[in-house]
């Protein structure tokens, strides 16, 4: 099975409020013992580190990086040209921002089964099984 991890169970990762913080280090524990193929975007490593560096916080954008390298199961996958005509078909049907509709279109596009974010909004796209971080 391949998920595609968004941003935002990152960010809770390294960063969040300690229950989001569990329940995604659980999560992610879970599926890399299982074996799973986890995998996300370049459009997730530009989000991650817009704030560290913003702040001059090297170190944390170490932190991210490290994450990724260590979590992924492939290649941080790069737009391109078939993802960008997927994202604004989406983004066209749905109303979705840009953002979520380039991470849908690259879930889609790199054949993922499950897209793992906090984002409910995302709920209502049915062409990928949309995965809600339980808080808990």
């Amino acid at each position: 099975m391949k998920i595609f991890i968004d941003t935002a169970p990152l960010i809770y990762l390294i960063e969040g409020e300690e229950n989001f913080a569990a329940c995604v280090e659980k999560q992610l524990r879970q599926w890399v013992i299982a074996g799973e193929n986890l995998a996300t975007s370049t459009l997730t490593l530009l989000e991650l580190l817009v704030a560290p560096i913003k702040q001059e916080d090297k170190h944390l954008v170490q932190k991210y990086r490290a994450l990724l390298q260590d979590i992924l199961s492939e290649p941080l996958i790069p737009l391109s040209e078939a993802i960008s005509e997927m994202a604004a078909q989406i983004r066209g049907a749905t109303g979705f921002k840009t953002p979520d509709s380039i991470q849908l279109a690259t879930a889609l596009y790199a054949g993922a089964d499950i897209f793992y974010t906090n984002d409910k909004r995302l709920s209502k796209f049915s062409d990928i099984k949309i995965l809600i971080i339980e808080k808990g």
